[in-house]
C-alpha cells in the first residue's frame, strides 16, 4: 500500500512538472503575469533591433500609462553562440535595470511621479530557441522590432511592425478589450 501511495505522489509529481514548465518567466525567474487582469505590451526584438526599440519604446509606453500595461520584451537569442547565452542574459538584466531607471526619467520629465508599479510591469525574456519569434514568422537575425498588445485575459488584440502600427497598437489597447471582436493586425509585408 506504501509503494502505491508512493508511486501515486510520483506520478503527481511528474504531472505538475510540465504545467510549472509552461510558465514564463523573466531574466530574474518572476512569473510574467500575462492574462492576468492587465494588459500586456509584447515586443519581439533581438540585438539588430535593440536600438530601434529604445528609441521608440519609451515614450509609446508612458502615452499607455493610463493603461498600466505589463510591458513583456521577448528577446530572440537565436543568433547569439551558444557559449555568449549566458553573457547575453546578463546583458538583458542589465538592460532591465537601465529601462526602469529611463521610465522613471521620462516620468520626471513629464512632471509626474514614476508610478510606485512600474518595476513590476516590465518583463524581459531570454528566448534561447525563439520560439515566440518562430511563431510570429521571424527568422533569425530579423532587422524590425514586432508587437503584439494582449488583452486583460491574455487574447490577442492587435500586432504589427514596431513602430510604424503603434497608434493602432494604442487605439487596441486604449479601446475595451474584452469586448473587441476580432483581431487586428497591420499588414506587416514592408
Amino acid at each position: 500500500m506504501k509503494k502505491v501511495a508512493a508511486l501515486a505522489c510520483l506520478l503527481s509529481l511528474l504531472g505538475a512538472i510540465p504545467a510549472q514548465a509552461a510558465e514564463l518567466k523573466d531574466v530574474f525567474g518572476r512569473e510574467v503575469p500575462v492574462g492576468k487582469g492587465r494588459p500586456t505590451l509584447v515586443l519581439y526584438a533581438n540585438k539588430s533591433s535593440r536600438e530601434e526599440l529604445r528609441q521608440h519604446a519609451y515614450s509609446f509606453i508612458y502615452d499607455l500609462r493610463a493603461e498600466k500595461p505589463i510591458v513583456l520584451i521577448h528577446v530572440d537569442l537565436r543568433d547569439v553562440p551558444g557559449l555568449f547565452k549566458g553573457m547575453a542574459r546578463g546583458e538583458i538584466k542589465k538592460s532591465h535595470r537601465e529601462s526602469i531607471e529611463h521610465m522613471r526619467n521620462v516620468f520626471r520629465q513629464h512632471g509626474e511621479t514614476p508610478p510606485p508599479e512600474l518595476e513590476s510591469s516590465l518583463y524581459m525574456v531570454a528566448d534561447s530557441k525563439g520560439e515566440p519569434h518562430k511563431a510570429l514568422g521571424l527568422k533569425k537575425g530579423f532587422d524590425r522590432v514586432v508587437a503584439r498588445v494582449l488583452g486583460p485575459s491574455g487574447q490577442e488584440l492587435a500586432r504589427g511592425p514596431f513602430p510604424e502600427s503603434a497608434r493602432r497598437l494604442e487605439q487596441s489597447m486604449v479601446s475595451d478589450s474584452e469586448v473587441l471582436p476580432k483581431l487586428r493586425v497591420v499588414d506587416m509585408s514592408r
